[in-house]
């Protein structure tokens, strides 16, 4: 799971870092909440015109892996 968190991640700061981008910045991570859940978060901003390609190049990269 570390791995592929850290694979998205660099994905993800790759993706972030061209000029046509459809995010400005994302994060990947995971954590245990209470000792009941696993919860993996992949958050990102975006300008307001863009929210749905970077929601759905998060969706292929987060599938990719």
């Amino acid at each position: 799971e570390d791995l592929g968190l850290r694979v998205l991640k660099r994905r993800l700061r790759t993706i972030a870092s061209k000029a046509d981008a459809p995010f400005i910045g994302a994060i990947a991570r995971s954590q245990d909440l209470f000792h009941s859940a696993h919860v993996v978060q992949i958050g990102a901003n975006s300008e307001t015109d863009k929210w749905q390609a970077a929601l759905t190049t998060i969706d292929q990269e987060q599938r990719r892996i």
